[in-house]
């Protein structure tokens, strides 16, 4: 009889182990830095942007063939451009004076690395082309990572389709270089954080 109490005991305990919970993570497409990079070279490529018209002109910003990945945050950003320049930004083209199509050439990343050195390398080790990692073994590297942004757009006006001028492209990039020396010492990484702000008021009164 106690054999099988002791069984049943530790049939239970095994029971209660299996069913222990797991978590899983899902992870984006782009790391959070990778997403900092896009969006300031987007702001970077609508610095100072103005339009052949008047100011005070309610100009709707078409969007339709803007196709490129964190396209909103670069419309938003035009959008943006426009109403600092002192435009009127309409929600419709039928309540627009002007209407402003885009088109995305580049929003997305370039890295580049250069090693001195023996870079990493996969070797094919039989004809089943099986192959092996080789680690990097170098005495300095450094690595570049690039936020590029590249869009242009035309302005017509929507009633009769007529063509009020065009914008030549707007290009922005912003960087991240780091520096390695003997694979260990690392410097020169900058730092792009979420929430950081420009020195001076967090508001700009219009």
């Amino acid at each position: 009889m106690n054999i099988r109490i002791t069984a049943s005991l530790a049939l239970l305990g095994a029971l209660a182990l299996g069913a222990c919970a797991s978590t899983s993570e899902t992870y984006p497409s782009r790391t959070a830095t990778e997403q900092l990079l896009v969006a300031r070279a987007a702001d970077r490529a609508v610095e100072g942007l103005t339009l052949p018209i008047p100011d005070g002109t309610r100009v709707f910003v078409d969007d339709a063939y803007f196709r490129a990945e964190n396209a909103p945050y670069a419309v938003s950003a035009v959008r943006a451009a426009l109403s600092e320049a002192g435009y009127a930004l309409a929600s419709s083209k039928q309540e627009a004076e002007a209407v402003l199509e885009l088109r995305a050439g580049a929003l997305s990343l370039e890295q580049m690395r250069r090693v001195f050195g023996v870079p990493e390398m996969r070797i094919p080790i039989n004809d089943s082309f099986n192959v092996v990692s080789v680690p990097e073994l170098s005495v300095y590297s450094r690595r570049d990572r690039v936020g590029v942004a590249e869009f242009s757009a035309f302005l017509y006006e929507p009633k009769t389709g007529a063509p009020l001028g065009a914008v030549l492209p707007m290009t922005g990039e912003f960087r991240i270089r780091s520096h390695k020396l003997l694979m260990i010492v690392a410097w020169g990484q900058q730092s792009v954080d979420p929430g950081e702000r420009d020195p001076g008021d967090s508001w700009r009164e219009f």
